[in-house]
């Protein structure tokens, strides 16, 4: 009968594999033990990581969405503070117009146009800002500004009416200029996007639409009004009935325009609130699904203690072991 024997150098290999196992195991219990949370998932979880993996994609996505939609929140929030800035500058400038009257003074007619003027080029600064670089105004296309600014646009229109001093005709080319869709305003004042309104995912199933524009038929009408009035001042040899007539008819138009504007303030108010929903759906989702994650993941104490005495024990005896080995010599055999 043939004997198979194991060599010295193999069996302190042997030796050495084991106990590196043994302190192996006994550092991530510790560690377990220490975090609460099982240093080897797969092991804990005999291999079946399916569950968990798709818990880790799913709040990767999630993250993502949360990311996206406080994004979108931050932008509807500043367009809200565009708007208001509009509205303001309209509901002002439409007030100091209703003072005009027949009997208002030359000097009171020029203050107002002038005060207009400075009105309108304000709407334009509001509507052109720009956070972190980009546009907000100006749809898909960012990079610069959406509108001309106040001085150019003024100075188009007066190249457009020339040198007619009759209100009938200031008026016409003034609504001409902002209403062309092939022209004036259109082409040389807004500077924006006009194709299909920015939209962003925020959710799953939650598409949310930006659709504020400074090219919007509401802040157009704005615009127009404030320019009309703006237009007064800068158009040379009207007279003073002239004058005081585009005032009020601007001061109607001014008017007019509130409900409109208030209307897009809305749009933009809705999305407002999709965007706060879908947010709030996906923090409460992030909360369940990190809960079933660390549930999976979480050691429990009583066992991870049990089982690292046990392992504390099987490496003293390992030691021991090694210890005794170690001191055995033939001379005790002879």
């Amino acid at each position: 009968m043939s004997v198979v024997s194991v060599g010295d150098m193999a069996r302190q290999f042997t030796s050495l594999r084991n106990g590196n196992a043994i302190k192996t195991e006994l550092a991530e219990l510790v560690d377990s033990l220490s975090s609460g949370k099982v240093v080897d998932l797969t092991k804990s979880l005999d291999g079946e990581t399916a569950r968990y993996s798709g818990i880790r994609y799913s709040l990767t996505q999630l993250d993502g969405y949360g990311q996206i939609a406080s994004e979108t929140l931050q932008t509807l929030a500043n367009v809200q503070i565009i708007l208001g800035k509009v509205d303001s500058a309209r509901g002002a400038t439409a007030e100091r117009l209703l003072l005009v009257n027949d009997t208002s003074t030359s000097a009171q007619i020029d203050e107002a146009a002038l005060a207009s003027r400075s009105a309108f080029e304000d709407m334009v600064l509001a509507l052109n800002t720009q956070v972190a670089d980009r546009a907000l105004m100006g749809g898909t296309r960012v990079d610069t500004a959406p509108l001309a600014s106040g001085t150019e646009m003024l100075a188009q229109l007066t190249v457009e009416i020339g040198g007619a001093v009759d209100q009938a005709t200031i008026s016409a080319t003034v609504d001409t200029w902002f209403n062309d869709p092939a022209g004036g305003f259109a082409t040389l004042g807004y500077q924006g996007d006009t194709g299909a309104l920015l939209e962003r995912r925020v959710a799953d199933n939650r598409n949310v639409t930006l659709s504020a524009r400074a090219d919007d038929p509401a802040i157009r009408d704005v615009l127009k009004g404030a320019a009309l009035a703006a237009l007064a001042n800068d158009l040379p040899g009207l007279s003073r009935e002239t004058k005081s007539s585009l005032l009020q008819e601007a001061a109607a138009g001014l008017y007019g325009a509130a409900s409109d504007l208030v209307a897009v303030q809305a749009r933009v108010g809705f999305a407002e609130a999709g965007v706060e929903r879908a947010l709030t759906e996906t923090n409460a989702q992030q909360t369940s699904l990190k809960q079933a994650q660390n549930d999976l993941s979480l050691a429990d104490p009583f066992e991870t203690a049990s089982r690292l005495q046990a392992t504390q024990v099987q490496l003293e005896t390992f030691f021991s072991l090694t210890a005794r080995m170690s001191q055995l010599s033939l001379l005790r055999y002879i």
